[in-house]
């Protein structure tokens, strides 16, 4: 299957996924991050606003706020061009391209070299840090420039282990859904 092919399937499972099963899903999700080892030792960490198809992060986001750390978010400022701004709050998310939440442009920027963990989304992930995303290549062209962890956040009724690759994919380090936190062996 090409990519795309791969996209549609996973947006028709999407929307045969009961909210019920989703809820609960992304709270387990966000609460094995938050209690997670790498979590704890990161002071610096790199999360997103999650679109009504991702995990839904903003429990997440409030408690890495509550715990003190420094949350920065993406901010898409062109065609495939990506960079982290920090939040101090969750007054500090507009919406912004794709309608997703994003960081206001008077956030500071925060460099890639001074996260410590990446939380990242996708349409789907595998065991071996395989991921797919929404094909805009924001991720992949940003996250070559981290040199943190990255866990992938997907519920795990959305795995899939033939996701197709491409040269340019960053392979992730670990792989979350609500039922735990596998790391990847790619």
């Amino acid at each position: 299957m090409t990519k795309q092919e791969v996209r549609s399937e996973i947006a028709r499972r999407v929307k045969n996924l009961s909210p019920v099963y989703c809820q609960e899903a992304d709270e387990a999700i966000c609460r094995l991050v938050v209690q997670s080892e790498l979590c704890k030792a990161a002071q610096t960490v790199f999360c997103y606003a999650g679109s009504e198809r991702e995990i839904d992060t903003t429990g997440l986001l409030h408690a890495l706020l509550k715990a003190g750390k420094t949350v920065v978010l993406p901010l898409c400022r062109e065609k495939g061009v990506m960079e982290a701004r920090r939040i101090e709050g969750m007054g500090d998310l507009v919406s912004g391209k794709y309608g997703i939440l994003a960081p206001r442009l008077t956030c500071p920027v925060v460099e890639p070299e001074a996260i410590e963990l990446a939380l990242i989304p996708c349409s789907t992930g595998s065991r071996t840090g395989l991921r797919l995303g929404y094909g805009g290549g924001y991720y992949d062209r940003y996250l070559p420039r981290t040199r943190c962890p990255k866990m992938l956040l997907c519920r795990s009724q959305l795995v899939r282990e033939d996701i197709p690759v491409e040269e340019y994919d960053v392979r992730m380090d670990y792989l979350v859904t609500e039922k735990g936190i596998t790391p990847c062996n790619g």
